[in-house]
């Protein structure tokens, strides 16, 4: 079908922005369709239902937050490993705007909205879990390549870099979410705080 890799493109990114603005529990095709300003049925010849397209939507994230990071040089291990963090607690419109022509203009906001409405829908769906474990397991490689590679420049202390990327990690996800479903307007800044404390304790500068 011409022109089928940006079309079903165009519909991930209008499934993006639906997410985010009706939730996973409420969210029709019909809604996507709307997003997209097309007839809703136009959808059903790309995907097979929701779940699949969602499933696919997925893969936005991977290339938002990895995108060919692993195959790129680290000459400064402590700024790449900043720059990481930053990228996942204050994602910025241009590195979205690399993969989605068209995303939501509060895109910190959607995106914390979307994770935590697909990693909680993995509690009930298998297929889900099972994707976004291979995006954790992305995430937690890219971070554990960063510490390794600091080790060897002896930037950083030797710490075990797969424990330490999954501390990193867990910390992120926990902030994302606190700040998405609390009050808490704060976490991230907190989160952050941390994470420093965390490279001011592996730092061999410390």
């Amino acid at each position: 079908m011409s022109g089928q890799p940006e079309t079903e493109q165009r519909i991930r990114e209008a499934a993006f922005r639906a997410l985010v603005k009706h939730g996973y529990a409420d969210l029709s095709i019909k809604d996507i369709g709307d997003e997209l300003g097309q007839n809703p049925s136009l959808i059903y010849h790309y995907f097979d239902s929701k779940d699949e397209l969602l499933l696919s939507m997925l893969d936005v994230f991977v290339e938002i937050f990895l995108g060919q990071r692993a195959e790129e040089p680290i000459t400064d291990a402590e700024t790449e490993l900043r720059r990481f963090v930053g990228q996942i607690l204050h994602p910025e419109p241009a590195q979205v705007e690399a993969v989605m022509s068209a995303p939501p203009s509060d895109i910190e906001t959607a995106i914390a909205r979307v994770f935590v409405e697909l990693w909680a829908h993995a509690t009930w769906d298998d297929d889900f879990r099972s994707k976004t474990t291979a995006v954790e397991d992305g995430l937690r490689d890219a971070v554990a390549h960063i510490i390794r590679a600091g080790i060897e420049r002896e930037q950083f202390r030797p710490v075990d870099p797969e424990q330490t990327a999954d501390h990193l990690l867990f910390l992120l996800k926990q902030g994302i979410h606190t700040q998405t479903t609390t009050d808490r307007a704060d976490a991230v800044d907190q989160v952050q705080t941390i994470v420093d404390e965390i490279l001011a304790d592996i730092s061999r500068e410390s």
